[in-house]
């Protein structure tokens, strides 16, 4: 897996849709806005920061995380 074949957004995106989790719930659940949730979800990169809550919360490692968005 190298960096520029993943896709954080669509990690994301893939993560929420499985654990039916909404834009709205996630954003205050982590005390983040709604935009940033949706900045998120559009954005190939992640800050350090975000990537640390969002795993927290779905109690994943950053590996798995990274695995949900690679690019074919």
């Amino acid at each position: 897996m190298r960096i520029a074949d993943i896709n954080a957004g669509k990690a994301l995106k893939v993560l929420m849709a499985k654990r039916e989790v909404s834009r709205e719930k996630l954003a205050f659940d982590l005390g983040l806005s709604t935009v940033t949730i949706s900045t998120l979800r559009n954005s190939k990169l992640i800050s350090g920061s975000s990537l640390v809550k969002i795993c927290d919360y779905f109690n994943l490692k950053a590996s798995e995380f990274f695995k949900l968005g690679e690019e074919e």
